[in-house]
């Protein structure tokens, strides 16, 4: 009776956990709106507008850090597998990372007249996170498969690793913009445009790793 009971209480922890996880996601998606609405004023050469764009940006991201810090506390309680438990440590935290790199290339580009970089450069990058905002949507509906529809959940992360190719692809376009301008703006200009192009990329990078998270949850399931 005892081991039955152990492992009902262990699978709705694990249920609790992956229902927390898409919570995250939530605002994780809500960051990448954010921060496309923010690089969608940046590119049109509003400098207060990109401005008062990152204060949603800020916010949502500390509501991400927020959920993460109680969903770590649920799961320090030791009801789910040792090994269930450090990939949903890992989801989490890369999760995070997509915010985090998001905030970061947002807050960057508040801190530059955008007329100082490139129209190709700027569209180049709203490019990408509309791909970073599509690939969060992705993976929260991955999330919330693996606990019904495990090859679903696989197929999802294959699609985010389409985005991710697609995104480096637009990465090196956007980087030569940025090498072009280098010799004909700021030295300024020049590393806060490689910088931001360089965020955005990663924080595709970090969807990717955390479709690869879903599917070594896929895998034990």
């Amino acid at each position: 009776m005892g081991a039955p009971t152990w492992a009902w209480v262990s699978r709705r922890a694990e249920v609790r956990a992956i229902e927390m996880a898409q919570d995250h996601l939530d605002k994780i998606i809500e960051v990448a709106e954010a921060s496309l609405d923010l690089f969608r004023k940046f590119a049109s050469g509003s400098v207060e507008e990109t401005r008062e764009a990152y204060a949603r940006v800020h916010q949502a991201e500390k509501e991400a850090d927020d959920i993460k810090r109680t969903m770590f506390r649920e799961l320090s309680r030791g009801f789910i597998h040792p090994i269930d438990r450090e990939e949903l440590v890992r989801l989490l935290l890369t999760s995070d990372d997509i915010a985090a790199y998001l905030k970061a290339a947002s807050r960057r580009a508040t801190l530059i007249d955008p007329g100082e970089i490139a129209d190709d450069v700027r569209n180049h990058v709203v490019n990408i996170v509309e791909k970073v905002s599509e690939s969060t949507r992705l993976l929260k509906e991955a999330i919330e498969a693996l606990v019904s529809n495990a090859d679903r959940a696989l197929e999802l992360a294959d699609d985010i690793e389409r985005l991710e190719e697609e995104v480096d692809e637009i990465r090196i376009e956007a980087l030569a913009e940025v090498l072009r301008i280098c010799d004909e703006t700021r030295v300024s200009a020049c590393i806060i445009a490689k910088e931001i192009v360089d965020s955005v990329e990663n924080s595709e990078d970090k969807c990717e790793d955390a479709a690869d998270v879903v599917r070594s949850i896929a895998a034990l399931s």
